[in-house]
């Protein structure tokens, strides 16, 4: 196999400039011309802007193939086809391992099939190939929280948060381990209610969840009040 038969597949901008480059590589005679005689400096040119197009196109059917072929694995995954799921989605990481969809769902599929090490795995290659996907740090910091690991998971919450602070199942689980793991009431309330505020106050759960927030926090005012109170000389 040769050079230029060997380059298969477009994935990012960086690949279309070097498949443009391979091209002109692999033009024909004129790349084998003394770099400066005038038969390479005519032919050159002309071979990149010939090359443009054809790259640009390559590239355009590698994105649509990919979301097409993501798509797909999705609607196995909705079907509770696990293995047919993971199977897509493994194959999708391995030919586009720059993306972290593919990635995030694998991990989610482990997770869901209680297989704790891989789905950390695959999750914390999510998150390298994309600081800013919110979902996949959750999953990472509901996985730490499990394993009592609550430096990780708060860490990995407020990275989520970070990355999208509009993504209100962050902000509902750092509240959980706010408030049951870490026993901080006041942070946790804070992100109940931000998390209420992006869904719009629909789940009742945790409407019920705040209510008995207020009124320990309440009943913590009051009894701190009655304290001071008793120690006034």
């Amino acid at each position: 196999m040769t050079l230029c038969s060997s380059f298969v597949r477009l994935r990012t901008p960086l690949a279309l400039w070097s498949l443009i480059l391979l091209i002109v590589a692999c033009s024909g005679p004129a790349a084998h011309k003394p770099p400066g005689s005038t038969a390479a400096r005519a032919s050159a040119p002309p071979a990149v802007v010939r090359s443009i197009p054809a790259a640009k196109a390559a590239v355009a059917r590698d994105t649509r193939d990919a979301n097409a072929r993501f798509d797909a694995a999705l609607q196995l995954m909705k079907q509770q086809q696990v293995a047919e799921a993971q199977a897509a989605f493994q194959s999708l990481a391995n030919d586009y391992p720059e993306f972290s969809g593919p990635l995030t769902a694998l991990g989610i599929l482990y997770a869901q099939g209680r297989k704790r090490d891989t789905a950390l795995a695959s999750f914390a290659k999510a998150v390298a190939a994309n600081p800013a996907n919110a979902v996949a740090w959750t999953w990472l910091g509901s996985l730490y929280r499990e394993a009592r690991n609550h430096t990780g998971a708060e860490d990995a919450y407020r990275r989520a948060i970070a990355a999208r602070s509009d993504y209100a199942a962050a902000h509902l689980n750092l509240g959980i381990l706010y408030d049951v793991s870490l026993h901080r009431p006041q942070d946790a309330l804070r992100e109940y209610r931000e998390y209420q505020r992006l869904s719009g106050d629909r789940n009742l759960m945790v409407a019920v969840w705040i209510k008995e927030l207020e009124a320990s926090s309440t009943q913590r005012t009051a009894a701190a009040a009655v304290a001071a109170a008793g120690t006034t000389p």
